[in-house]
């Protein structure tokens, strides 16, 4: 009997595991030390975006609270432009994901910025 509860402790050590693997870098940072120039003024045009937006939320933002991470391939399927949803060509993988906001609750919005103009492509809905 004893064997048995064995199987669903390995089960539980190897999803813990699997869990716990290396996920993609990102950047979380001061905005005012470790940003690059286009870094910084992708993350100014986020924030200017994120103002003359109609997002419910924009005013309770904490702007201080940044994370970047790089686009990946499929980025583009879940972009959003002031137009409608973004077309493929729009985002490529060395464009920005820009988190602006605390992520554990609601006050917080990701923006995509092009990496070579620092502009600002569209947003990414809340999941």
């Amino acid at each position: 009997m004893k064997k048995y509860w064995i199987i669903p402790l390995v089960l539980l050590i190897l999803f813990t595991l699997v869990g716990c693997s290396a996920k993609k870098a990102s950047i979380e940072t001061d905005p005012q030390t470790s940003l690059s120039s286009e870094q910084q003024k992708a993350v100014e045009n986020s924030i200017a975006y994120i103002k003359n937006s109609e997002l419910a939320s924009k005013d309770r933002i904490d702007k201080s609270l940044i994370k970047i991470d790089t686009a990946e391939e499929n980025t583009w399927q879940s972009v959003y432009t002031d137009s409608g949803k973004a077309e493929e060509s729009a985002v490529d993988t060395t464009d920005w994901i820009i988190t602006l906001g605390d992520r554990s609750g609601f006050d917080f919005a990701v923006i995509v910025c092009d990496s070579t103009t620092s502009e600002v492509i569209g947003y990414m809905p809340m999941e």
